[in-house]
């Protein structure tokens, strides 16, 4: 075999490098990382659009990034100061009032709402289901009254798109408003109206919530409108990572309850329409 300079070199097989398992899964990292990213961002846009009723967010509600804008201080430095002058308006024992809230002891009972709201398709607040009919958001009266009164002469439908009503035809494309009824477990939960009543509409709330106070006037007005002819029964779901108060405000209504049903809807009732005073306290 000649070694000299100008003969040619023997051919050689070249081994491939090999990539470090850093470098196998990079590019499957970063497509899950994509989908996560868009996956939460649709999620966060459809929570904003459950919040609002399928309207525009206005200016101070909850913003793009999950945080609450911030709130201009109120009547009430402490949230339990809140609970004690509320609950003695509504003609509770306050001090027995606080001494629950305080204990914890009905965590247990939001909790499972909290729970239930999930199973059955709850994404944001308020969410309302009207003879087991999904419709989540602040909606104006205009939108219940369709679904209630074709609840009421008995010409309700599974189909979306059988609802004229402006805020409906919109909001079945979105998912937010389903006629395909889904069984509510009514459990021990709170209800004002007859418990025969032809409709009932079983609501998933936050005390905290701006858009669920928005709605808590439209219930009370198709109260007026319907009377006897609904049954409204109040369930919980806090969002407490934007809503730091609303888990108790729960727990508060809910202890309520011990010294009775009417004095605690009465709280309810003040609690949302004192909003504004005892949100930013901590």
């Amino acid at each position: 075999m000649d070694f000299s300079s100008n003969a040619p070199m023997p051919q050689m097989w070249s081994v491939p490098e090999r990539k470090s398992w850093v470098e196998k899964v990079a590019p499957v990292l970063m497509i899950v990382v994509v989908a996560m990213s868009f996956a939460l961002g649709s999620m966060w846009s459809k929570i904003q659009y459950l919040e609002a009723g399928g309207t525009n967010i206005p200016t101070g509600g909850t913003n793009a990034a999950g945080a609450q804008a911030a709130a201009p201080a109120g009547k009430y430095a402490k949230f339990t100061d809140a609970v004690s002058e509320l609950g003695k308006q509504a003609g509770l024992d306050a001090g027995k009032l606080i001494s629950c809230v305080n204990s914890g002891e009905k965590a247990s009972v939001v909790a499972e709402d909290f729970k239930l709201g999930g199973e059955v398709g709850v994404q944001g607040t308020p969410g309302f289901f009207i003879n087991g009919k999904f419709l989540g958001g602040a909606f104006p009266a205009s939108a219940f009254k369709e679904i209630i009164d074709r609840e009421l002469a008995g010409t309700g439908s599974t189909d979306v798109a059988s609802y004229k009503e402006s805020n409906l035809a919109a909001a079945g494309p979105q998912g937010v408003f389903k006629a395909v009824p889904v069984k509510i477990n009514l459990g021990s939960s709170a209800f004002d109206g007859p418990a025969n009543a032809k409709v009932t509409v079983v609501e998933f709330s936050d005390f905290q919530c701006p858009y669920c106070q928005r709605s808590f006037e439209t219930v009370e007005q198709l109260k007026k409108d319907y009377g006897d002819k609904i049954r409204v029964v109040y369930k919980h779901f806090p969002l407490s990572q934007i809503h730091p108060n609303a888990q108790k405000a729960a727990e508060a209504f809910e202890c309520a309850r011990v010294q009775g049903d009417d004095k605690a809807w009465k709280l309810h009732d003040l609690m949302f329409q004192t909003q504004k005073d005892w949100s930013s306290s901590v």
